[in-house]
């Protein structure tokens, strides 16, 4: 599990505290067999979780959700609902008796269309089951919460973070023009939200304690979002620290990346560039390269040199399906392709192009600031200014005052008051593992699932 999830995360102070918080359920549990510890992971999703053998993890992600330390407990005290109810195990027995069922229902009837039947009837009760287990462990998590002393509305508080992040997400893949990763594990659903409302009302405490100050005293300082060795997408620009090299998208474009190459959306969908690194023998002669790549293109194909101060050549297209551009350029002696593609060119297209192609450059002294890992840290609010600041500082000012609002936990910037702590993101420290070719970069924002 832990190497599913980038293995353990080591921060002393988070540690103790989650442990500390955990000992505090397992006392107002008062329950033999829970199990003793938790196991932080190296991991930015949000998610808390439990394994068959009762095992307990959190991740840095979550850590960096809760926006205070009855969240925390929430989250926790909801994953024991799921061991002192044995939902694991239950679930396990399910899943085998389905599987049967499935295997005796192929050998009775060898009917492909009974089949899928039989597996979609199973599929809905597995789900239903899951919802009802999903509740049960909420309803388990509230007493607990109450019983510890926390603040019973924590529960309901944390799922509305994992549902701004949901939503955060959700509007960028909706910007970028991809699929909308769902929730991993269980979202909160408007039935769950409901329900854990009403357990919190059935416990007949307006309040508890949260140990806000402490918990984002102790959380200040941790990991958050991607590690950075597959490099690090900031708002429209890209970078790499393991083969130097920055890029940056013109205005309008959502950049993100790929397996082996780092792409850009303009609004509309209709245009697409896409940036990646070369094998390093093209860098001799990429003139020739770009003649070999274009000898079998039925189309008219135009190949000229770079403009002057950059070494390479360029290739350009026009078709009935539209209009295509294809440079090969070399940086730091290693050469990079880039592709720009349009179905409905606009009188942009070219320009565009060019722009792009002018920002690919080694590493600058504010690129290397920016090309780091993200650290949280516990800031004075000033007025709804300061999340345009400190977003600004990160190189996201395109997406970065939305995630900081969602991770803080507020809807609407005016809701931040002078004087209140809030959780920002600055630049830690480099990464210390080189990155090798060929060129991946990992999502801006890591795809949240929820506890």
């Amino acid at each position: 599990m832990s190497r599913r999830y980038g293995g353990i995360y080591r921060h002393q102070p988070a540690e103790a505290l989650v442990q500390e918080t955990l000992q505090d359920l397992i006392r107002a549990a008062g329950a033999a067999n829970l199990p003793q510890s938790v196991i932080l992971l190296d991991s930015p999703v949000y998610n808390a979780l439990a394994l068959p053998n009762g095992q307990l993890f959190v991740t840095r992600g979550m850590l960096a959700l809760a926006n205070d330390r009855a969240e925390l407990a929430a989250a926790l005290a909801h994953e024991l609902g799921h061991v002192i109810a044995r939902h694991s195990a239950q679930r396990l027995v399910e899943r085998a008796r389905a599987n049967a069922d499935m295997q005796n229902v192929a050998r009775t009837y060898g009917d492909p269309v009974v089949v899928r039947a039989t597996a979609a009837s199973h599929q809905q009760s597995l789900a239903a089951f899951s919802r009802e287990k999903e509740l049960e462990a909420d309803r388990i998590g509230v007493e607990l919460l109450s019983r510890a002393g926390y603040d019973p509305h924590a529960a309901l508080r944390i799922l509305q973070s994992l549902d701004r992040m949901g939503t955060f997400y959700a509007n960028l893949a909706r910007l970028q023009r991809r699929p909308a990763s769902p929730l991993a594990t269980h979202p909160p659903t408007p039935e769950r939200v409901a329900a854990t409302r009403k357990l919190i009302e059935s416990t007949g405490k307006a309040s508890g304690r949260t140990d806000r100050e402490r918990y984002l005293a102790t959380i200040s300082g941790i990991s958050f979002g991607e590690s950075g060795r597959a490099g690090f997408v900031r708002g429209r620009s890209f970078f790499h620290r393991g083969i130097n090299v920055a890029i940056t998208m013109p205005q309008g474009y959502v950049v993100q990346g790929f397996p082996e190459a780092v792409g850009g959306i303009k609004e509309g969908g209709k245009t697409v560039v896409i940036f990646r690194r070369m094998a390093d023998g093209v860098a001799g002669d990429p003139e020739g390269a770009l003649r070999r790549l274009f000898a079998r293109n039925e189309s008219d194909v135009t190949i000229s040199a770079l403009p002057a101060g950059q070494q390479g050549a360029l290739a350009s297209t026009n078709t009935p399906k539209g209009k295509s551009k294809f440079a090969i350029v070399v940086v730091g002696g290693r050469p990079y392709r880039l592709f720009m593609t349009s179905t409905a060119p606009d009188p942009g297209f070219d320009r565009d192009f060019m722009d792009t192609l002018g920002t690919l450059r080694t590493l600058s002294q504010q690129d290397e600031r920016i090309a780091r890992p993200l650290n949280l840290r516990i800031v004075r609010a000033d007025g709804p200014a300061t999340l345009a600041r400190h977003a600004a500082q990160t190189g996201d000012g395109d997406h970065g005052v939305d995630l900081l609002m969602a991770i803080n936990g507020l809807r609407h910037s005016s809701e931040l008051r002078p004087g209140s702590q809030i959780k920002v993101l600055e630049p830690g420290e480099a990464p210390s593992v080189p990155v090798s070719p060929p060129v991946t970069a990992e999502a801006s924002i890591a795809e949240p699932a929820a506890l």
